[in-house]
């Protein structure tokens, strides 16, 4: 279990720094503005371009608040937030995929076999709402996406619960970019409300029901 655990911060920490070196670049490609942009020059193909975006977030940098603000500025908060759901949706069922490919082998290797079956309990349990609260937050949605493949969670409760996680976070952020010209102050209190809350829930779960093992 602690081997996972710190595959989980290593996994963590990878990102961070993935950000810290290319974050400033991809900030600069796809600030607000130069988003806005491409978008409207792209309209035809705004949403699929935008999901893709935000597929491709599995390992690049990708400002996903922005993409998916972009998308609500130029197509609308329903629409924008529709693909924002989608994107946000297939990069967590790539990244349980990519684990699951070698599930059971990378398994064995971190975790003894008692100890795995601990966890794959533990995440038929609590995971779905795990995977639910982290997809209002930075970094951990990747991350826990990674921990729930590796850890054999289902399929269909994983994906059922990323798609449910990923719609409050696609509607607020559609919702921000859509109103942020004329009067940003609520959608940014609002969105920064929501992040807290899911940190808040996350926190709780991991305090009162830990992986056993762990």
């Amino acid at each position: 279990m602690k081997r996972l655990i710190w595959i989980f911060i290593g996994l963590c920490t990878l990102i961070l720094i993935t950000f810290a070196i290319f974050g400033d670049s991809f900030e600069t490609w796809f600030s607000t503005d130069a988003s806005i942009e491409m978008f409207e020059e792209h309209r035809h193909l705004a949403g699929p371009i935008g999901a893709g975006l935000l597929l491709s977030d599995l390992l690049l940098p990708i400002p996903t608040t922005v993409i998916i603000g972009a998308m609500g500025a130029v197509l609308g908060i329903a629409e924008g937030a529709a693909w924002g759901w989608l994107g946000l949706t297939l990069a967590g069922v790539a990244g349980y995929g990519l684990a699951r490919l070698g599930g059971e082998k990378w398994g064995s290797r971190l975790t003894p076999h008692d100890q795995q079956e601990s966890l794959r309990n533990w995440f038929e349990s609590w995971g779905g709402l795990a995977v639910v609260l982290s997809r209002m937050l930075p970094i951990l949605p990747e991350a826990i996406s990674v921990t729930a493949g590796l850890a054999g969670m289902r399929f269909l409760p994983f994906c059922l619960s990323v798609a449910l996680g990923s719609l409050p976070p696609a509607l607020a952020f559609a919702w921000m970019g859509h109103t942020a010209r004329t009067d940003p102050g609520p959608a940014l209190w609002i969105t920064v409300a929501l992040m807290g809350l899911a940190w808040i829930g996350y926190l709780l779960i991991r305090r009162k029901h830990p992986p056993s093992g762990s």
